[in-house]
This record gives C-alpha cells, sequence and structure tokens, in this order.
C-alpha cells in the first residue's frame, strides 16, 4: 500500500490553503512549490517578501503576506478579543508573529491548515494552536500520532499500524489516555478511512501483572468505552498480544475483538511511545510518518526542526487530506 499517494489523492481532492509560518527559510518555500506543481495545497507564505522571494524559487499560485504589514491584524485582534475577552493591543502584538497570525487565519477561516516546527519548538505550535486556532469539542488534550510502515509485515492494515501518542504528552493521566485513545481513533477513521481497532499497551496482559500502571490502563480503558461506546478497544495488554494473533490466543482468555489484529497502539507514556516507533523505524526500517498533531480545531502539523523538503511535502500531504 502505497500510503503518500492514496494520501495525495485526497489531498488533490480537497485542494486546501496551506499556511506556512515559517516562510522565510527556503525549504518552506521550496515544499510549497512542490505542493502547488503537485495540485496537493495552495500555499501561503508568511514572512517579509523580500526574504520570501530571495529565495529564487518561482512563487506562482502561492500567496504572500507579511504580518507585520497587514490590514488584516487589526481586524484579527478585535475579533479575537470580542470572542475571548482579550486586549486587543495585546493581541496585535501577537500577530506580528507569523506563527500567532497563521493560527488566527485558521481561526478565522482564511486558511485551511497549518504546518509548523521548522524553527519553532513543539510546545510553540501547541500553545499558538490551543489558544488560537482550538480544540475539538470533547478533546482538551492536544496530542500526536505516527503511522508506521513496516515493509514486509502482514499486521495492522496491509502492513501500516498507528502509534500514538509519541511526541506530545509525557507522563498522560486516566483521563488522558482514554482521550488520546478517543481522539487517535477518530483522526485514522478521518485520514485513513479504517475502522479502528485500539489496543491500550502494557507490560501486563489482562492480569498477567499487577502494579498500579496496570490499574491505569485498565481504567482509562474502561473510560474510552464510556465516551465512546462503539470504539473497539482493549486493554491492558502487551504488545505481542496487541499484535500477534497466535499469542492473543493464548494469552487472552474469552477472546478479544482487538487482539492479535490491532491497527492503533496507545503507548502508556512519552518514554515507551517515543522509544517504541524509534525500535520500529531502525530496526524494522519501517516508514514513519508524523508526528501529526490531533485534538485541534483544524488540522495543524508540527515539523521537526531538522525536517527536510520531502518531509515538509509529507506533512504538507497528510494536513492537505485531513478534514481536522
Amino acid at each position: 500500500m502505497d500510503l503518500m499517494k492514496i494520501l495525495a489523492e485526497k489531498a488533490k481532492a480537497r485542494f486546501c490553503r496551506v499556511v506556512y509560518p515559517e516562510a522565510t527559510d527556503s525549504k518552506i518555500v521550496e515544499a510549497a512549490r512542490i505542493a502547488v506543481t503537485r495540485g496537493i495545497a495552495r500555499p501561503i507564505l508568511l514572512g517579509s517578501a523580500e526574504k520570501i522571494t530571495s529565495s529564487g524559487i518561482d512563487l506562482t499560485g502561492m500567496e504572500v503576506i507579511n504580518p507585520k504589514t497587514s490590514t488584516n491584524v487589526q481586524k484579527y485582534a478585535e475579533a479575537y478579543a470580542e470572542s475571548e475577552c482579550f486586549p486587543v493591543s495585546t493581541m496585535s502584538k501577537m500577530l506580528l508573529e507569523p506563527l500567532y497570525y497563521a493560527a488566527m487565519m485558521i481561526r478565522t477561516g482564511d486558511a485551511d491548515a497549518m504546518v509548523a516546527g521548522l524553527t519553532h519548538t513543539t510546545e510553540e505550535v501547541i500553545l499558538a494552536s490551543e489558544m488560537l486556532v482550538g480544540m475539538v469539542d470533547g478533546v482538551s488534550t492536544p496530542s500526536s500520532f505516527f503511522i508506521m510502515h513496516v515493509p514486509d509485515w502482514d499486521g495492522g492494515e496491509d502492513g501500516l499500524i498507528v502509534f500514538a501518542d509519541c511526541a506530545v504528552v509525557t507522563n498522560p493521566s486516566v483521563q488522558e489516555l482514554a482521550e488520546i485513545a478517543i481522539t487517535t481513533a477518530s483522526s485514522v477513521r478521518g485520514l485513513l478511512g479504517w475502522e479502528p481497532r485500539v489496543a491500550m499497551l502494557s507490560f501486563s496482559t489482562k492480569g498477567s501483572g499487577t502494579h498500579p500502571d496496570v490499574d491505569k490502563i485498565v481504567e482509562a480503558v474502561s473510560i474510552a468505552r464510556q465516551r465512546d461506546p462503539g470504539l473497539l478497544i482493549d486493554g491492558e495488554m502487551q504488545a505481542d498480544s496487541a499484535i500477534v494473533a497466535s499469542v492473543a490466543a493464548k494469552k487472552i482468555k474469552g477472546g478479544s475483538k482487538v487482539g492479535g489484529r490491532a491497527n492503533i497502539l496507545i503507548f502508556p507514556d512519552l518514554d515507551a511511545g517515543n522509544i517504541g516507533y524509534k525500535l520500529v523505524q531502525r530496526l524494522a526500517k519501517a516508514a514513519a510518518y508524523g508526528p501529526v498533531l490531533q485534538g485541534f480545531a483544524r488540522p495543524v502539523s508540527d515539523l521537526s526542526r531538522g525536517a527536510s523538503v520531502d518531509d515538509i511535502v509529507g506533512v504538507t500531504t497528510i494536513v492537505g487530506a485531513r478534514t481536522t
């Protein structure tokens, strides 16, 4: 399954307006040029026009906006201040920063998605997005997921499996774990069209180990089931019980609709998630697409600060294919 080709077709169908608040970096402009050429997005580049054009890259099909001279700053500031009881003068100053201007463009519908993180930290991207883009109704915790494509593996969905959370929430509470599971399932439905089968991972499978950390997973499963009764979710379970049918058959008494066939793995904390995806990436030579931020009212994605042009194009394709 060529995941990126599938997502590119979805992105082409949506052809959304993607705003890039770090467009003074030539890698962003080059990636935006590729996005236009492939028809996967309509880029909006933020920053000094002089710096953006100095790359020498053809800007046909792109919009260039300098927040420091934009006439929309006052309008945006007044709109935000009115809805959030926030000082207009303070917001006007904040909107001179391209990251906040980009987030406000999404809030007002002047852009459909944002790609940032090349020169900003994940924390900065999340803070701006939480404040201005806002969260999906019922979601209070931003999180992330990776789409892993494992070569020569017939598990998950034709060798694809989703890992969460591997980049944002360090030590999630019981409620946050449940929310990460529900949010990831929703993201997977919308982006990939799968019927989610969610495994909540632990060092224990169905009581084989006892510890407060195990109790935490069991409680998170219970909360997720209460909040989304139709969701196929199970746990606690070890990774092999989640993805290997023969192991699940031995370890899970009474069977499980998820065990042995999970297509979403929810890790208990960021240590496990980050270590897990990198081990699979390196040892199994898997492609790791992400981290993809989730939980925001509109698509927002965070780049690694070492991202290549191809990485930026890939992230643009993903946000272009998403509905939220």
